[in-house]
């Protein structure tokens, strides 16, 4: 099953447990003009689910392209199930060389650049938040999405796994975010806050954002955005006041 996040694009989502918790391992399925892109594919932990539901979701065709994030098992663990080791799959990566990064033939998007996959338009973002150095944000130029990977997500309490952000009652909970960005992005600790929000500001304002869709939280859609960025501005502010750097 997806869930519906902007007219074209939908949610496929799978969960790990975190000490009580639930943490989103995720991937995206865009209907293109000429045929389904799929964004990440997922952890091969759920492996079974991911490929039933992109089954489901494509009457059996499967995705026409895969575009991935970063090479982590969390994001490409699926390419080969998925058919992106086929010629009837394109995949496009961001890495300089996809096959040390155990990629099959990747066609590579230039962080900084833009390239035309399967009829829509997408631009490659240099990320601030990121866990790996050859990661890149995805900007979808038809429904306005950015695909922020590792940046913007959040824990869930169990029973709330598809939950978009305005499902919540005030929006993701500001806890949430705090505790993900802590656990997961540590070297936040060691930022200035403000350089971070400054360079969230220059995306936000050189894209039109109508929804951004990480891989380890709920998405976040609409009016939510403003709240979201001002929850994460917070919990960024908050890690880098626990550590002091000698």
């Amino acid at each position: 099953m997806t869930v519906q996040v902007t007219p074209s694009v939908e949610w496929i989502n799978q969960c790990y447990e975190h000490e009580g918790d639930h943490e989103h391992v995720s991937l995206y399925l865009l209907r293109a003009p000429e045929g389904t892109v799929l964004v990440d594919s997922g952890s091969f932990y759920h492996r079974e689910e991911i490929t039933a539901a992109v089954d489901e979701a494509t009457d059996g065709d499967g995705p026409d392209a895969i575009v991935l994030s970063h090479s982590d098992y969390p994001h490409a663990a699926n390419v080969s199930p998925l058919g992106g080791d086929t010629e009837d799959v394109e995949l496009v990566a961001s890495s300089a060389s996809p096959a040390q990064q155990g990629l099959p033939d990747a066609r590579k998007c230039d962080i900084g650049g833009s390239l035309t996959i399967e009829g829509r338009e997408f631009s490659f973002i240099d990320p601030p938040l990121a866990d790996r150095s050859h990661t890149t944000w995805i900007y979808d130029h038809g429904d306005g999405v950015l695909f922020t990977a590792d940046g913007f997500g959040n824990y869930h309490d169990p029973g709330r796994c598809d939950y978009l952000s305005d499902d919540f009652p005030e929006s993701t909970p500001t806890d949430r975010i705090y505790e993900y960005h802590r656990d997961n992005l540590v070297w936040l600790r060691y930022v200035a806050p403000e350089k971070v929000d400054r360079t969230l500001d220059d995306i936000f304002a050189s894209y039109d954002v109508n929804a951004v869709a990480p891989i380890h939280g709920n998405p976040i859609v609409g009016d939510d955005l403003d709240t979201y960025r001002e929850r994460l501005r917070e919990s960024i502010e908050r890690i880098a006041s626990e550590h002091s750097v000698a």
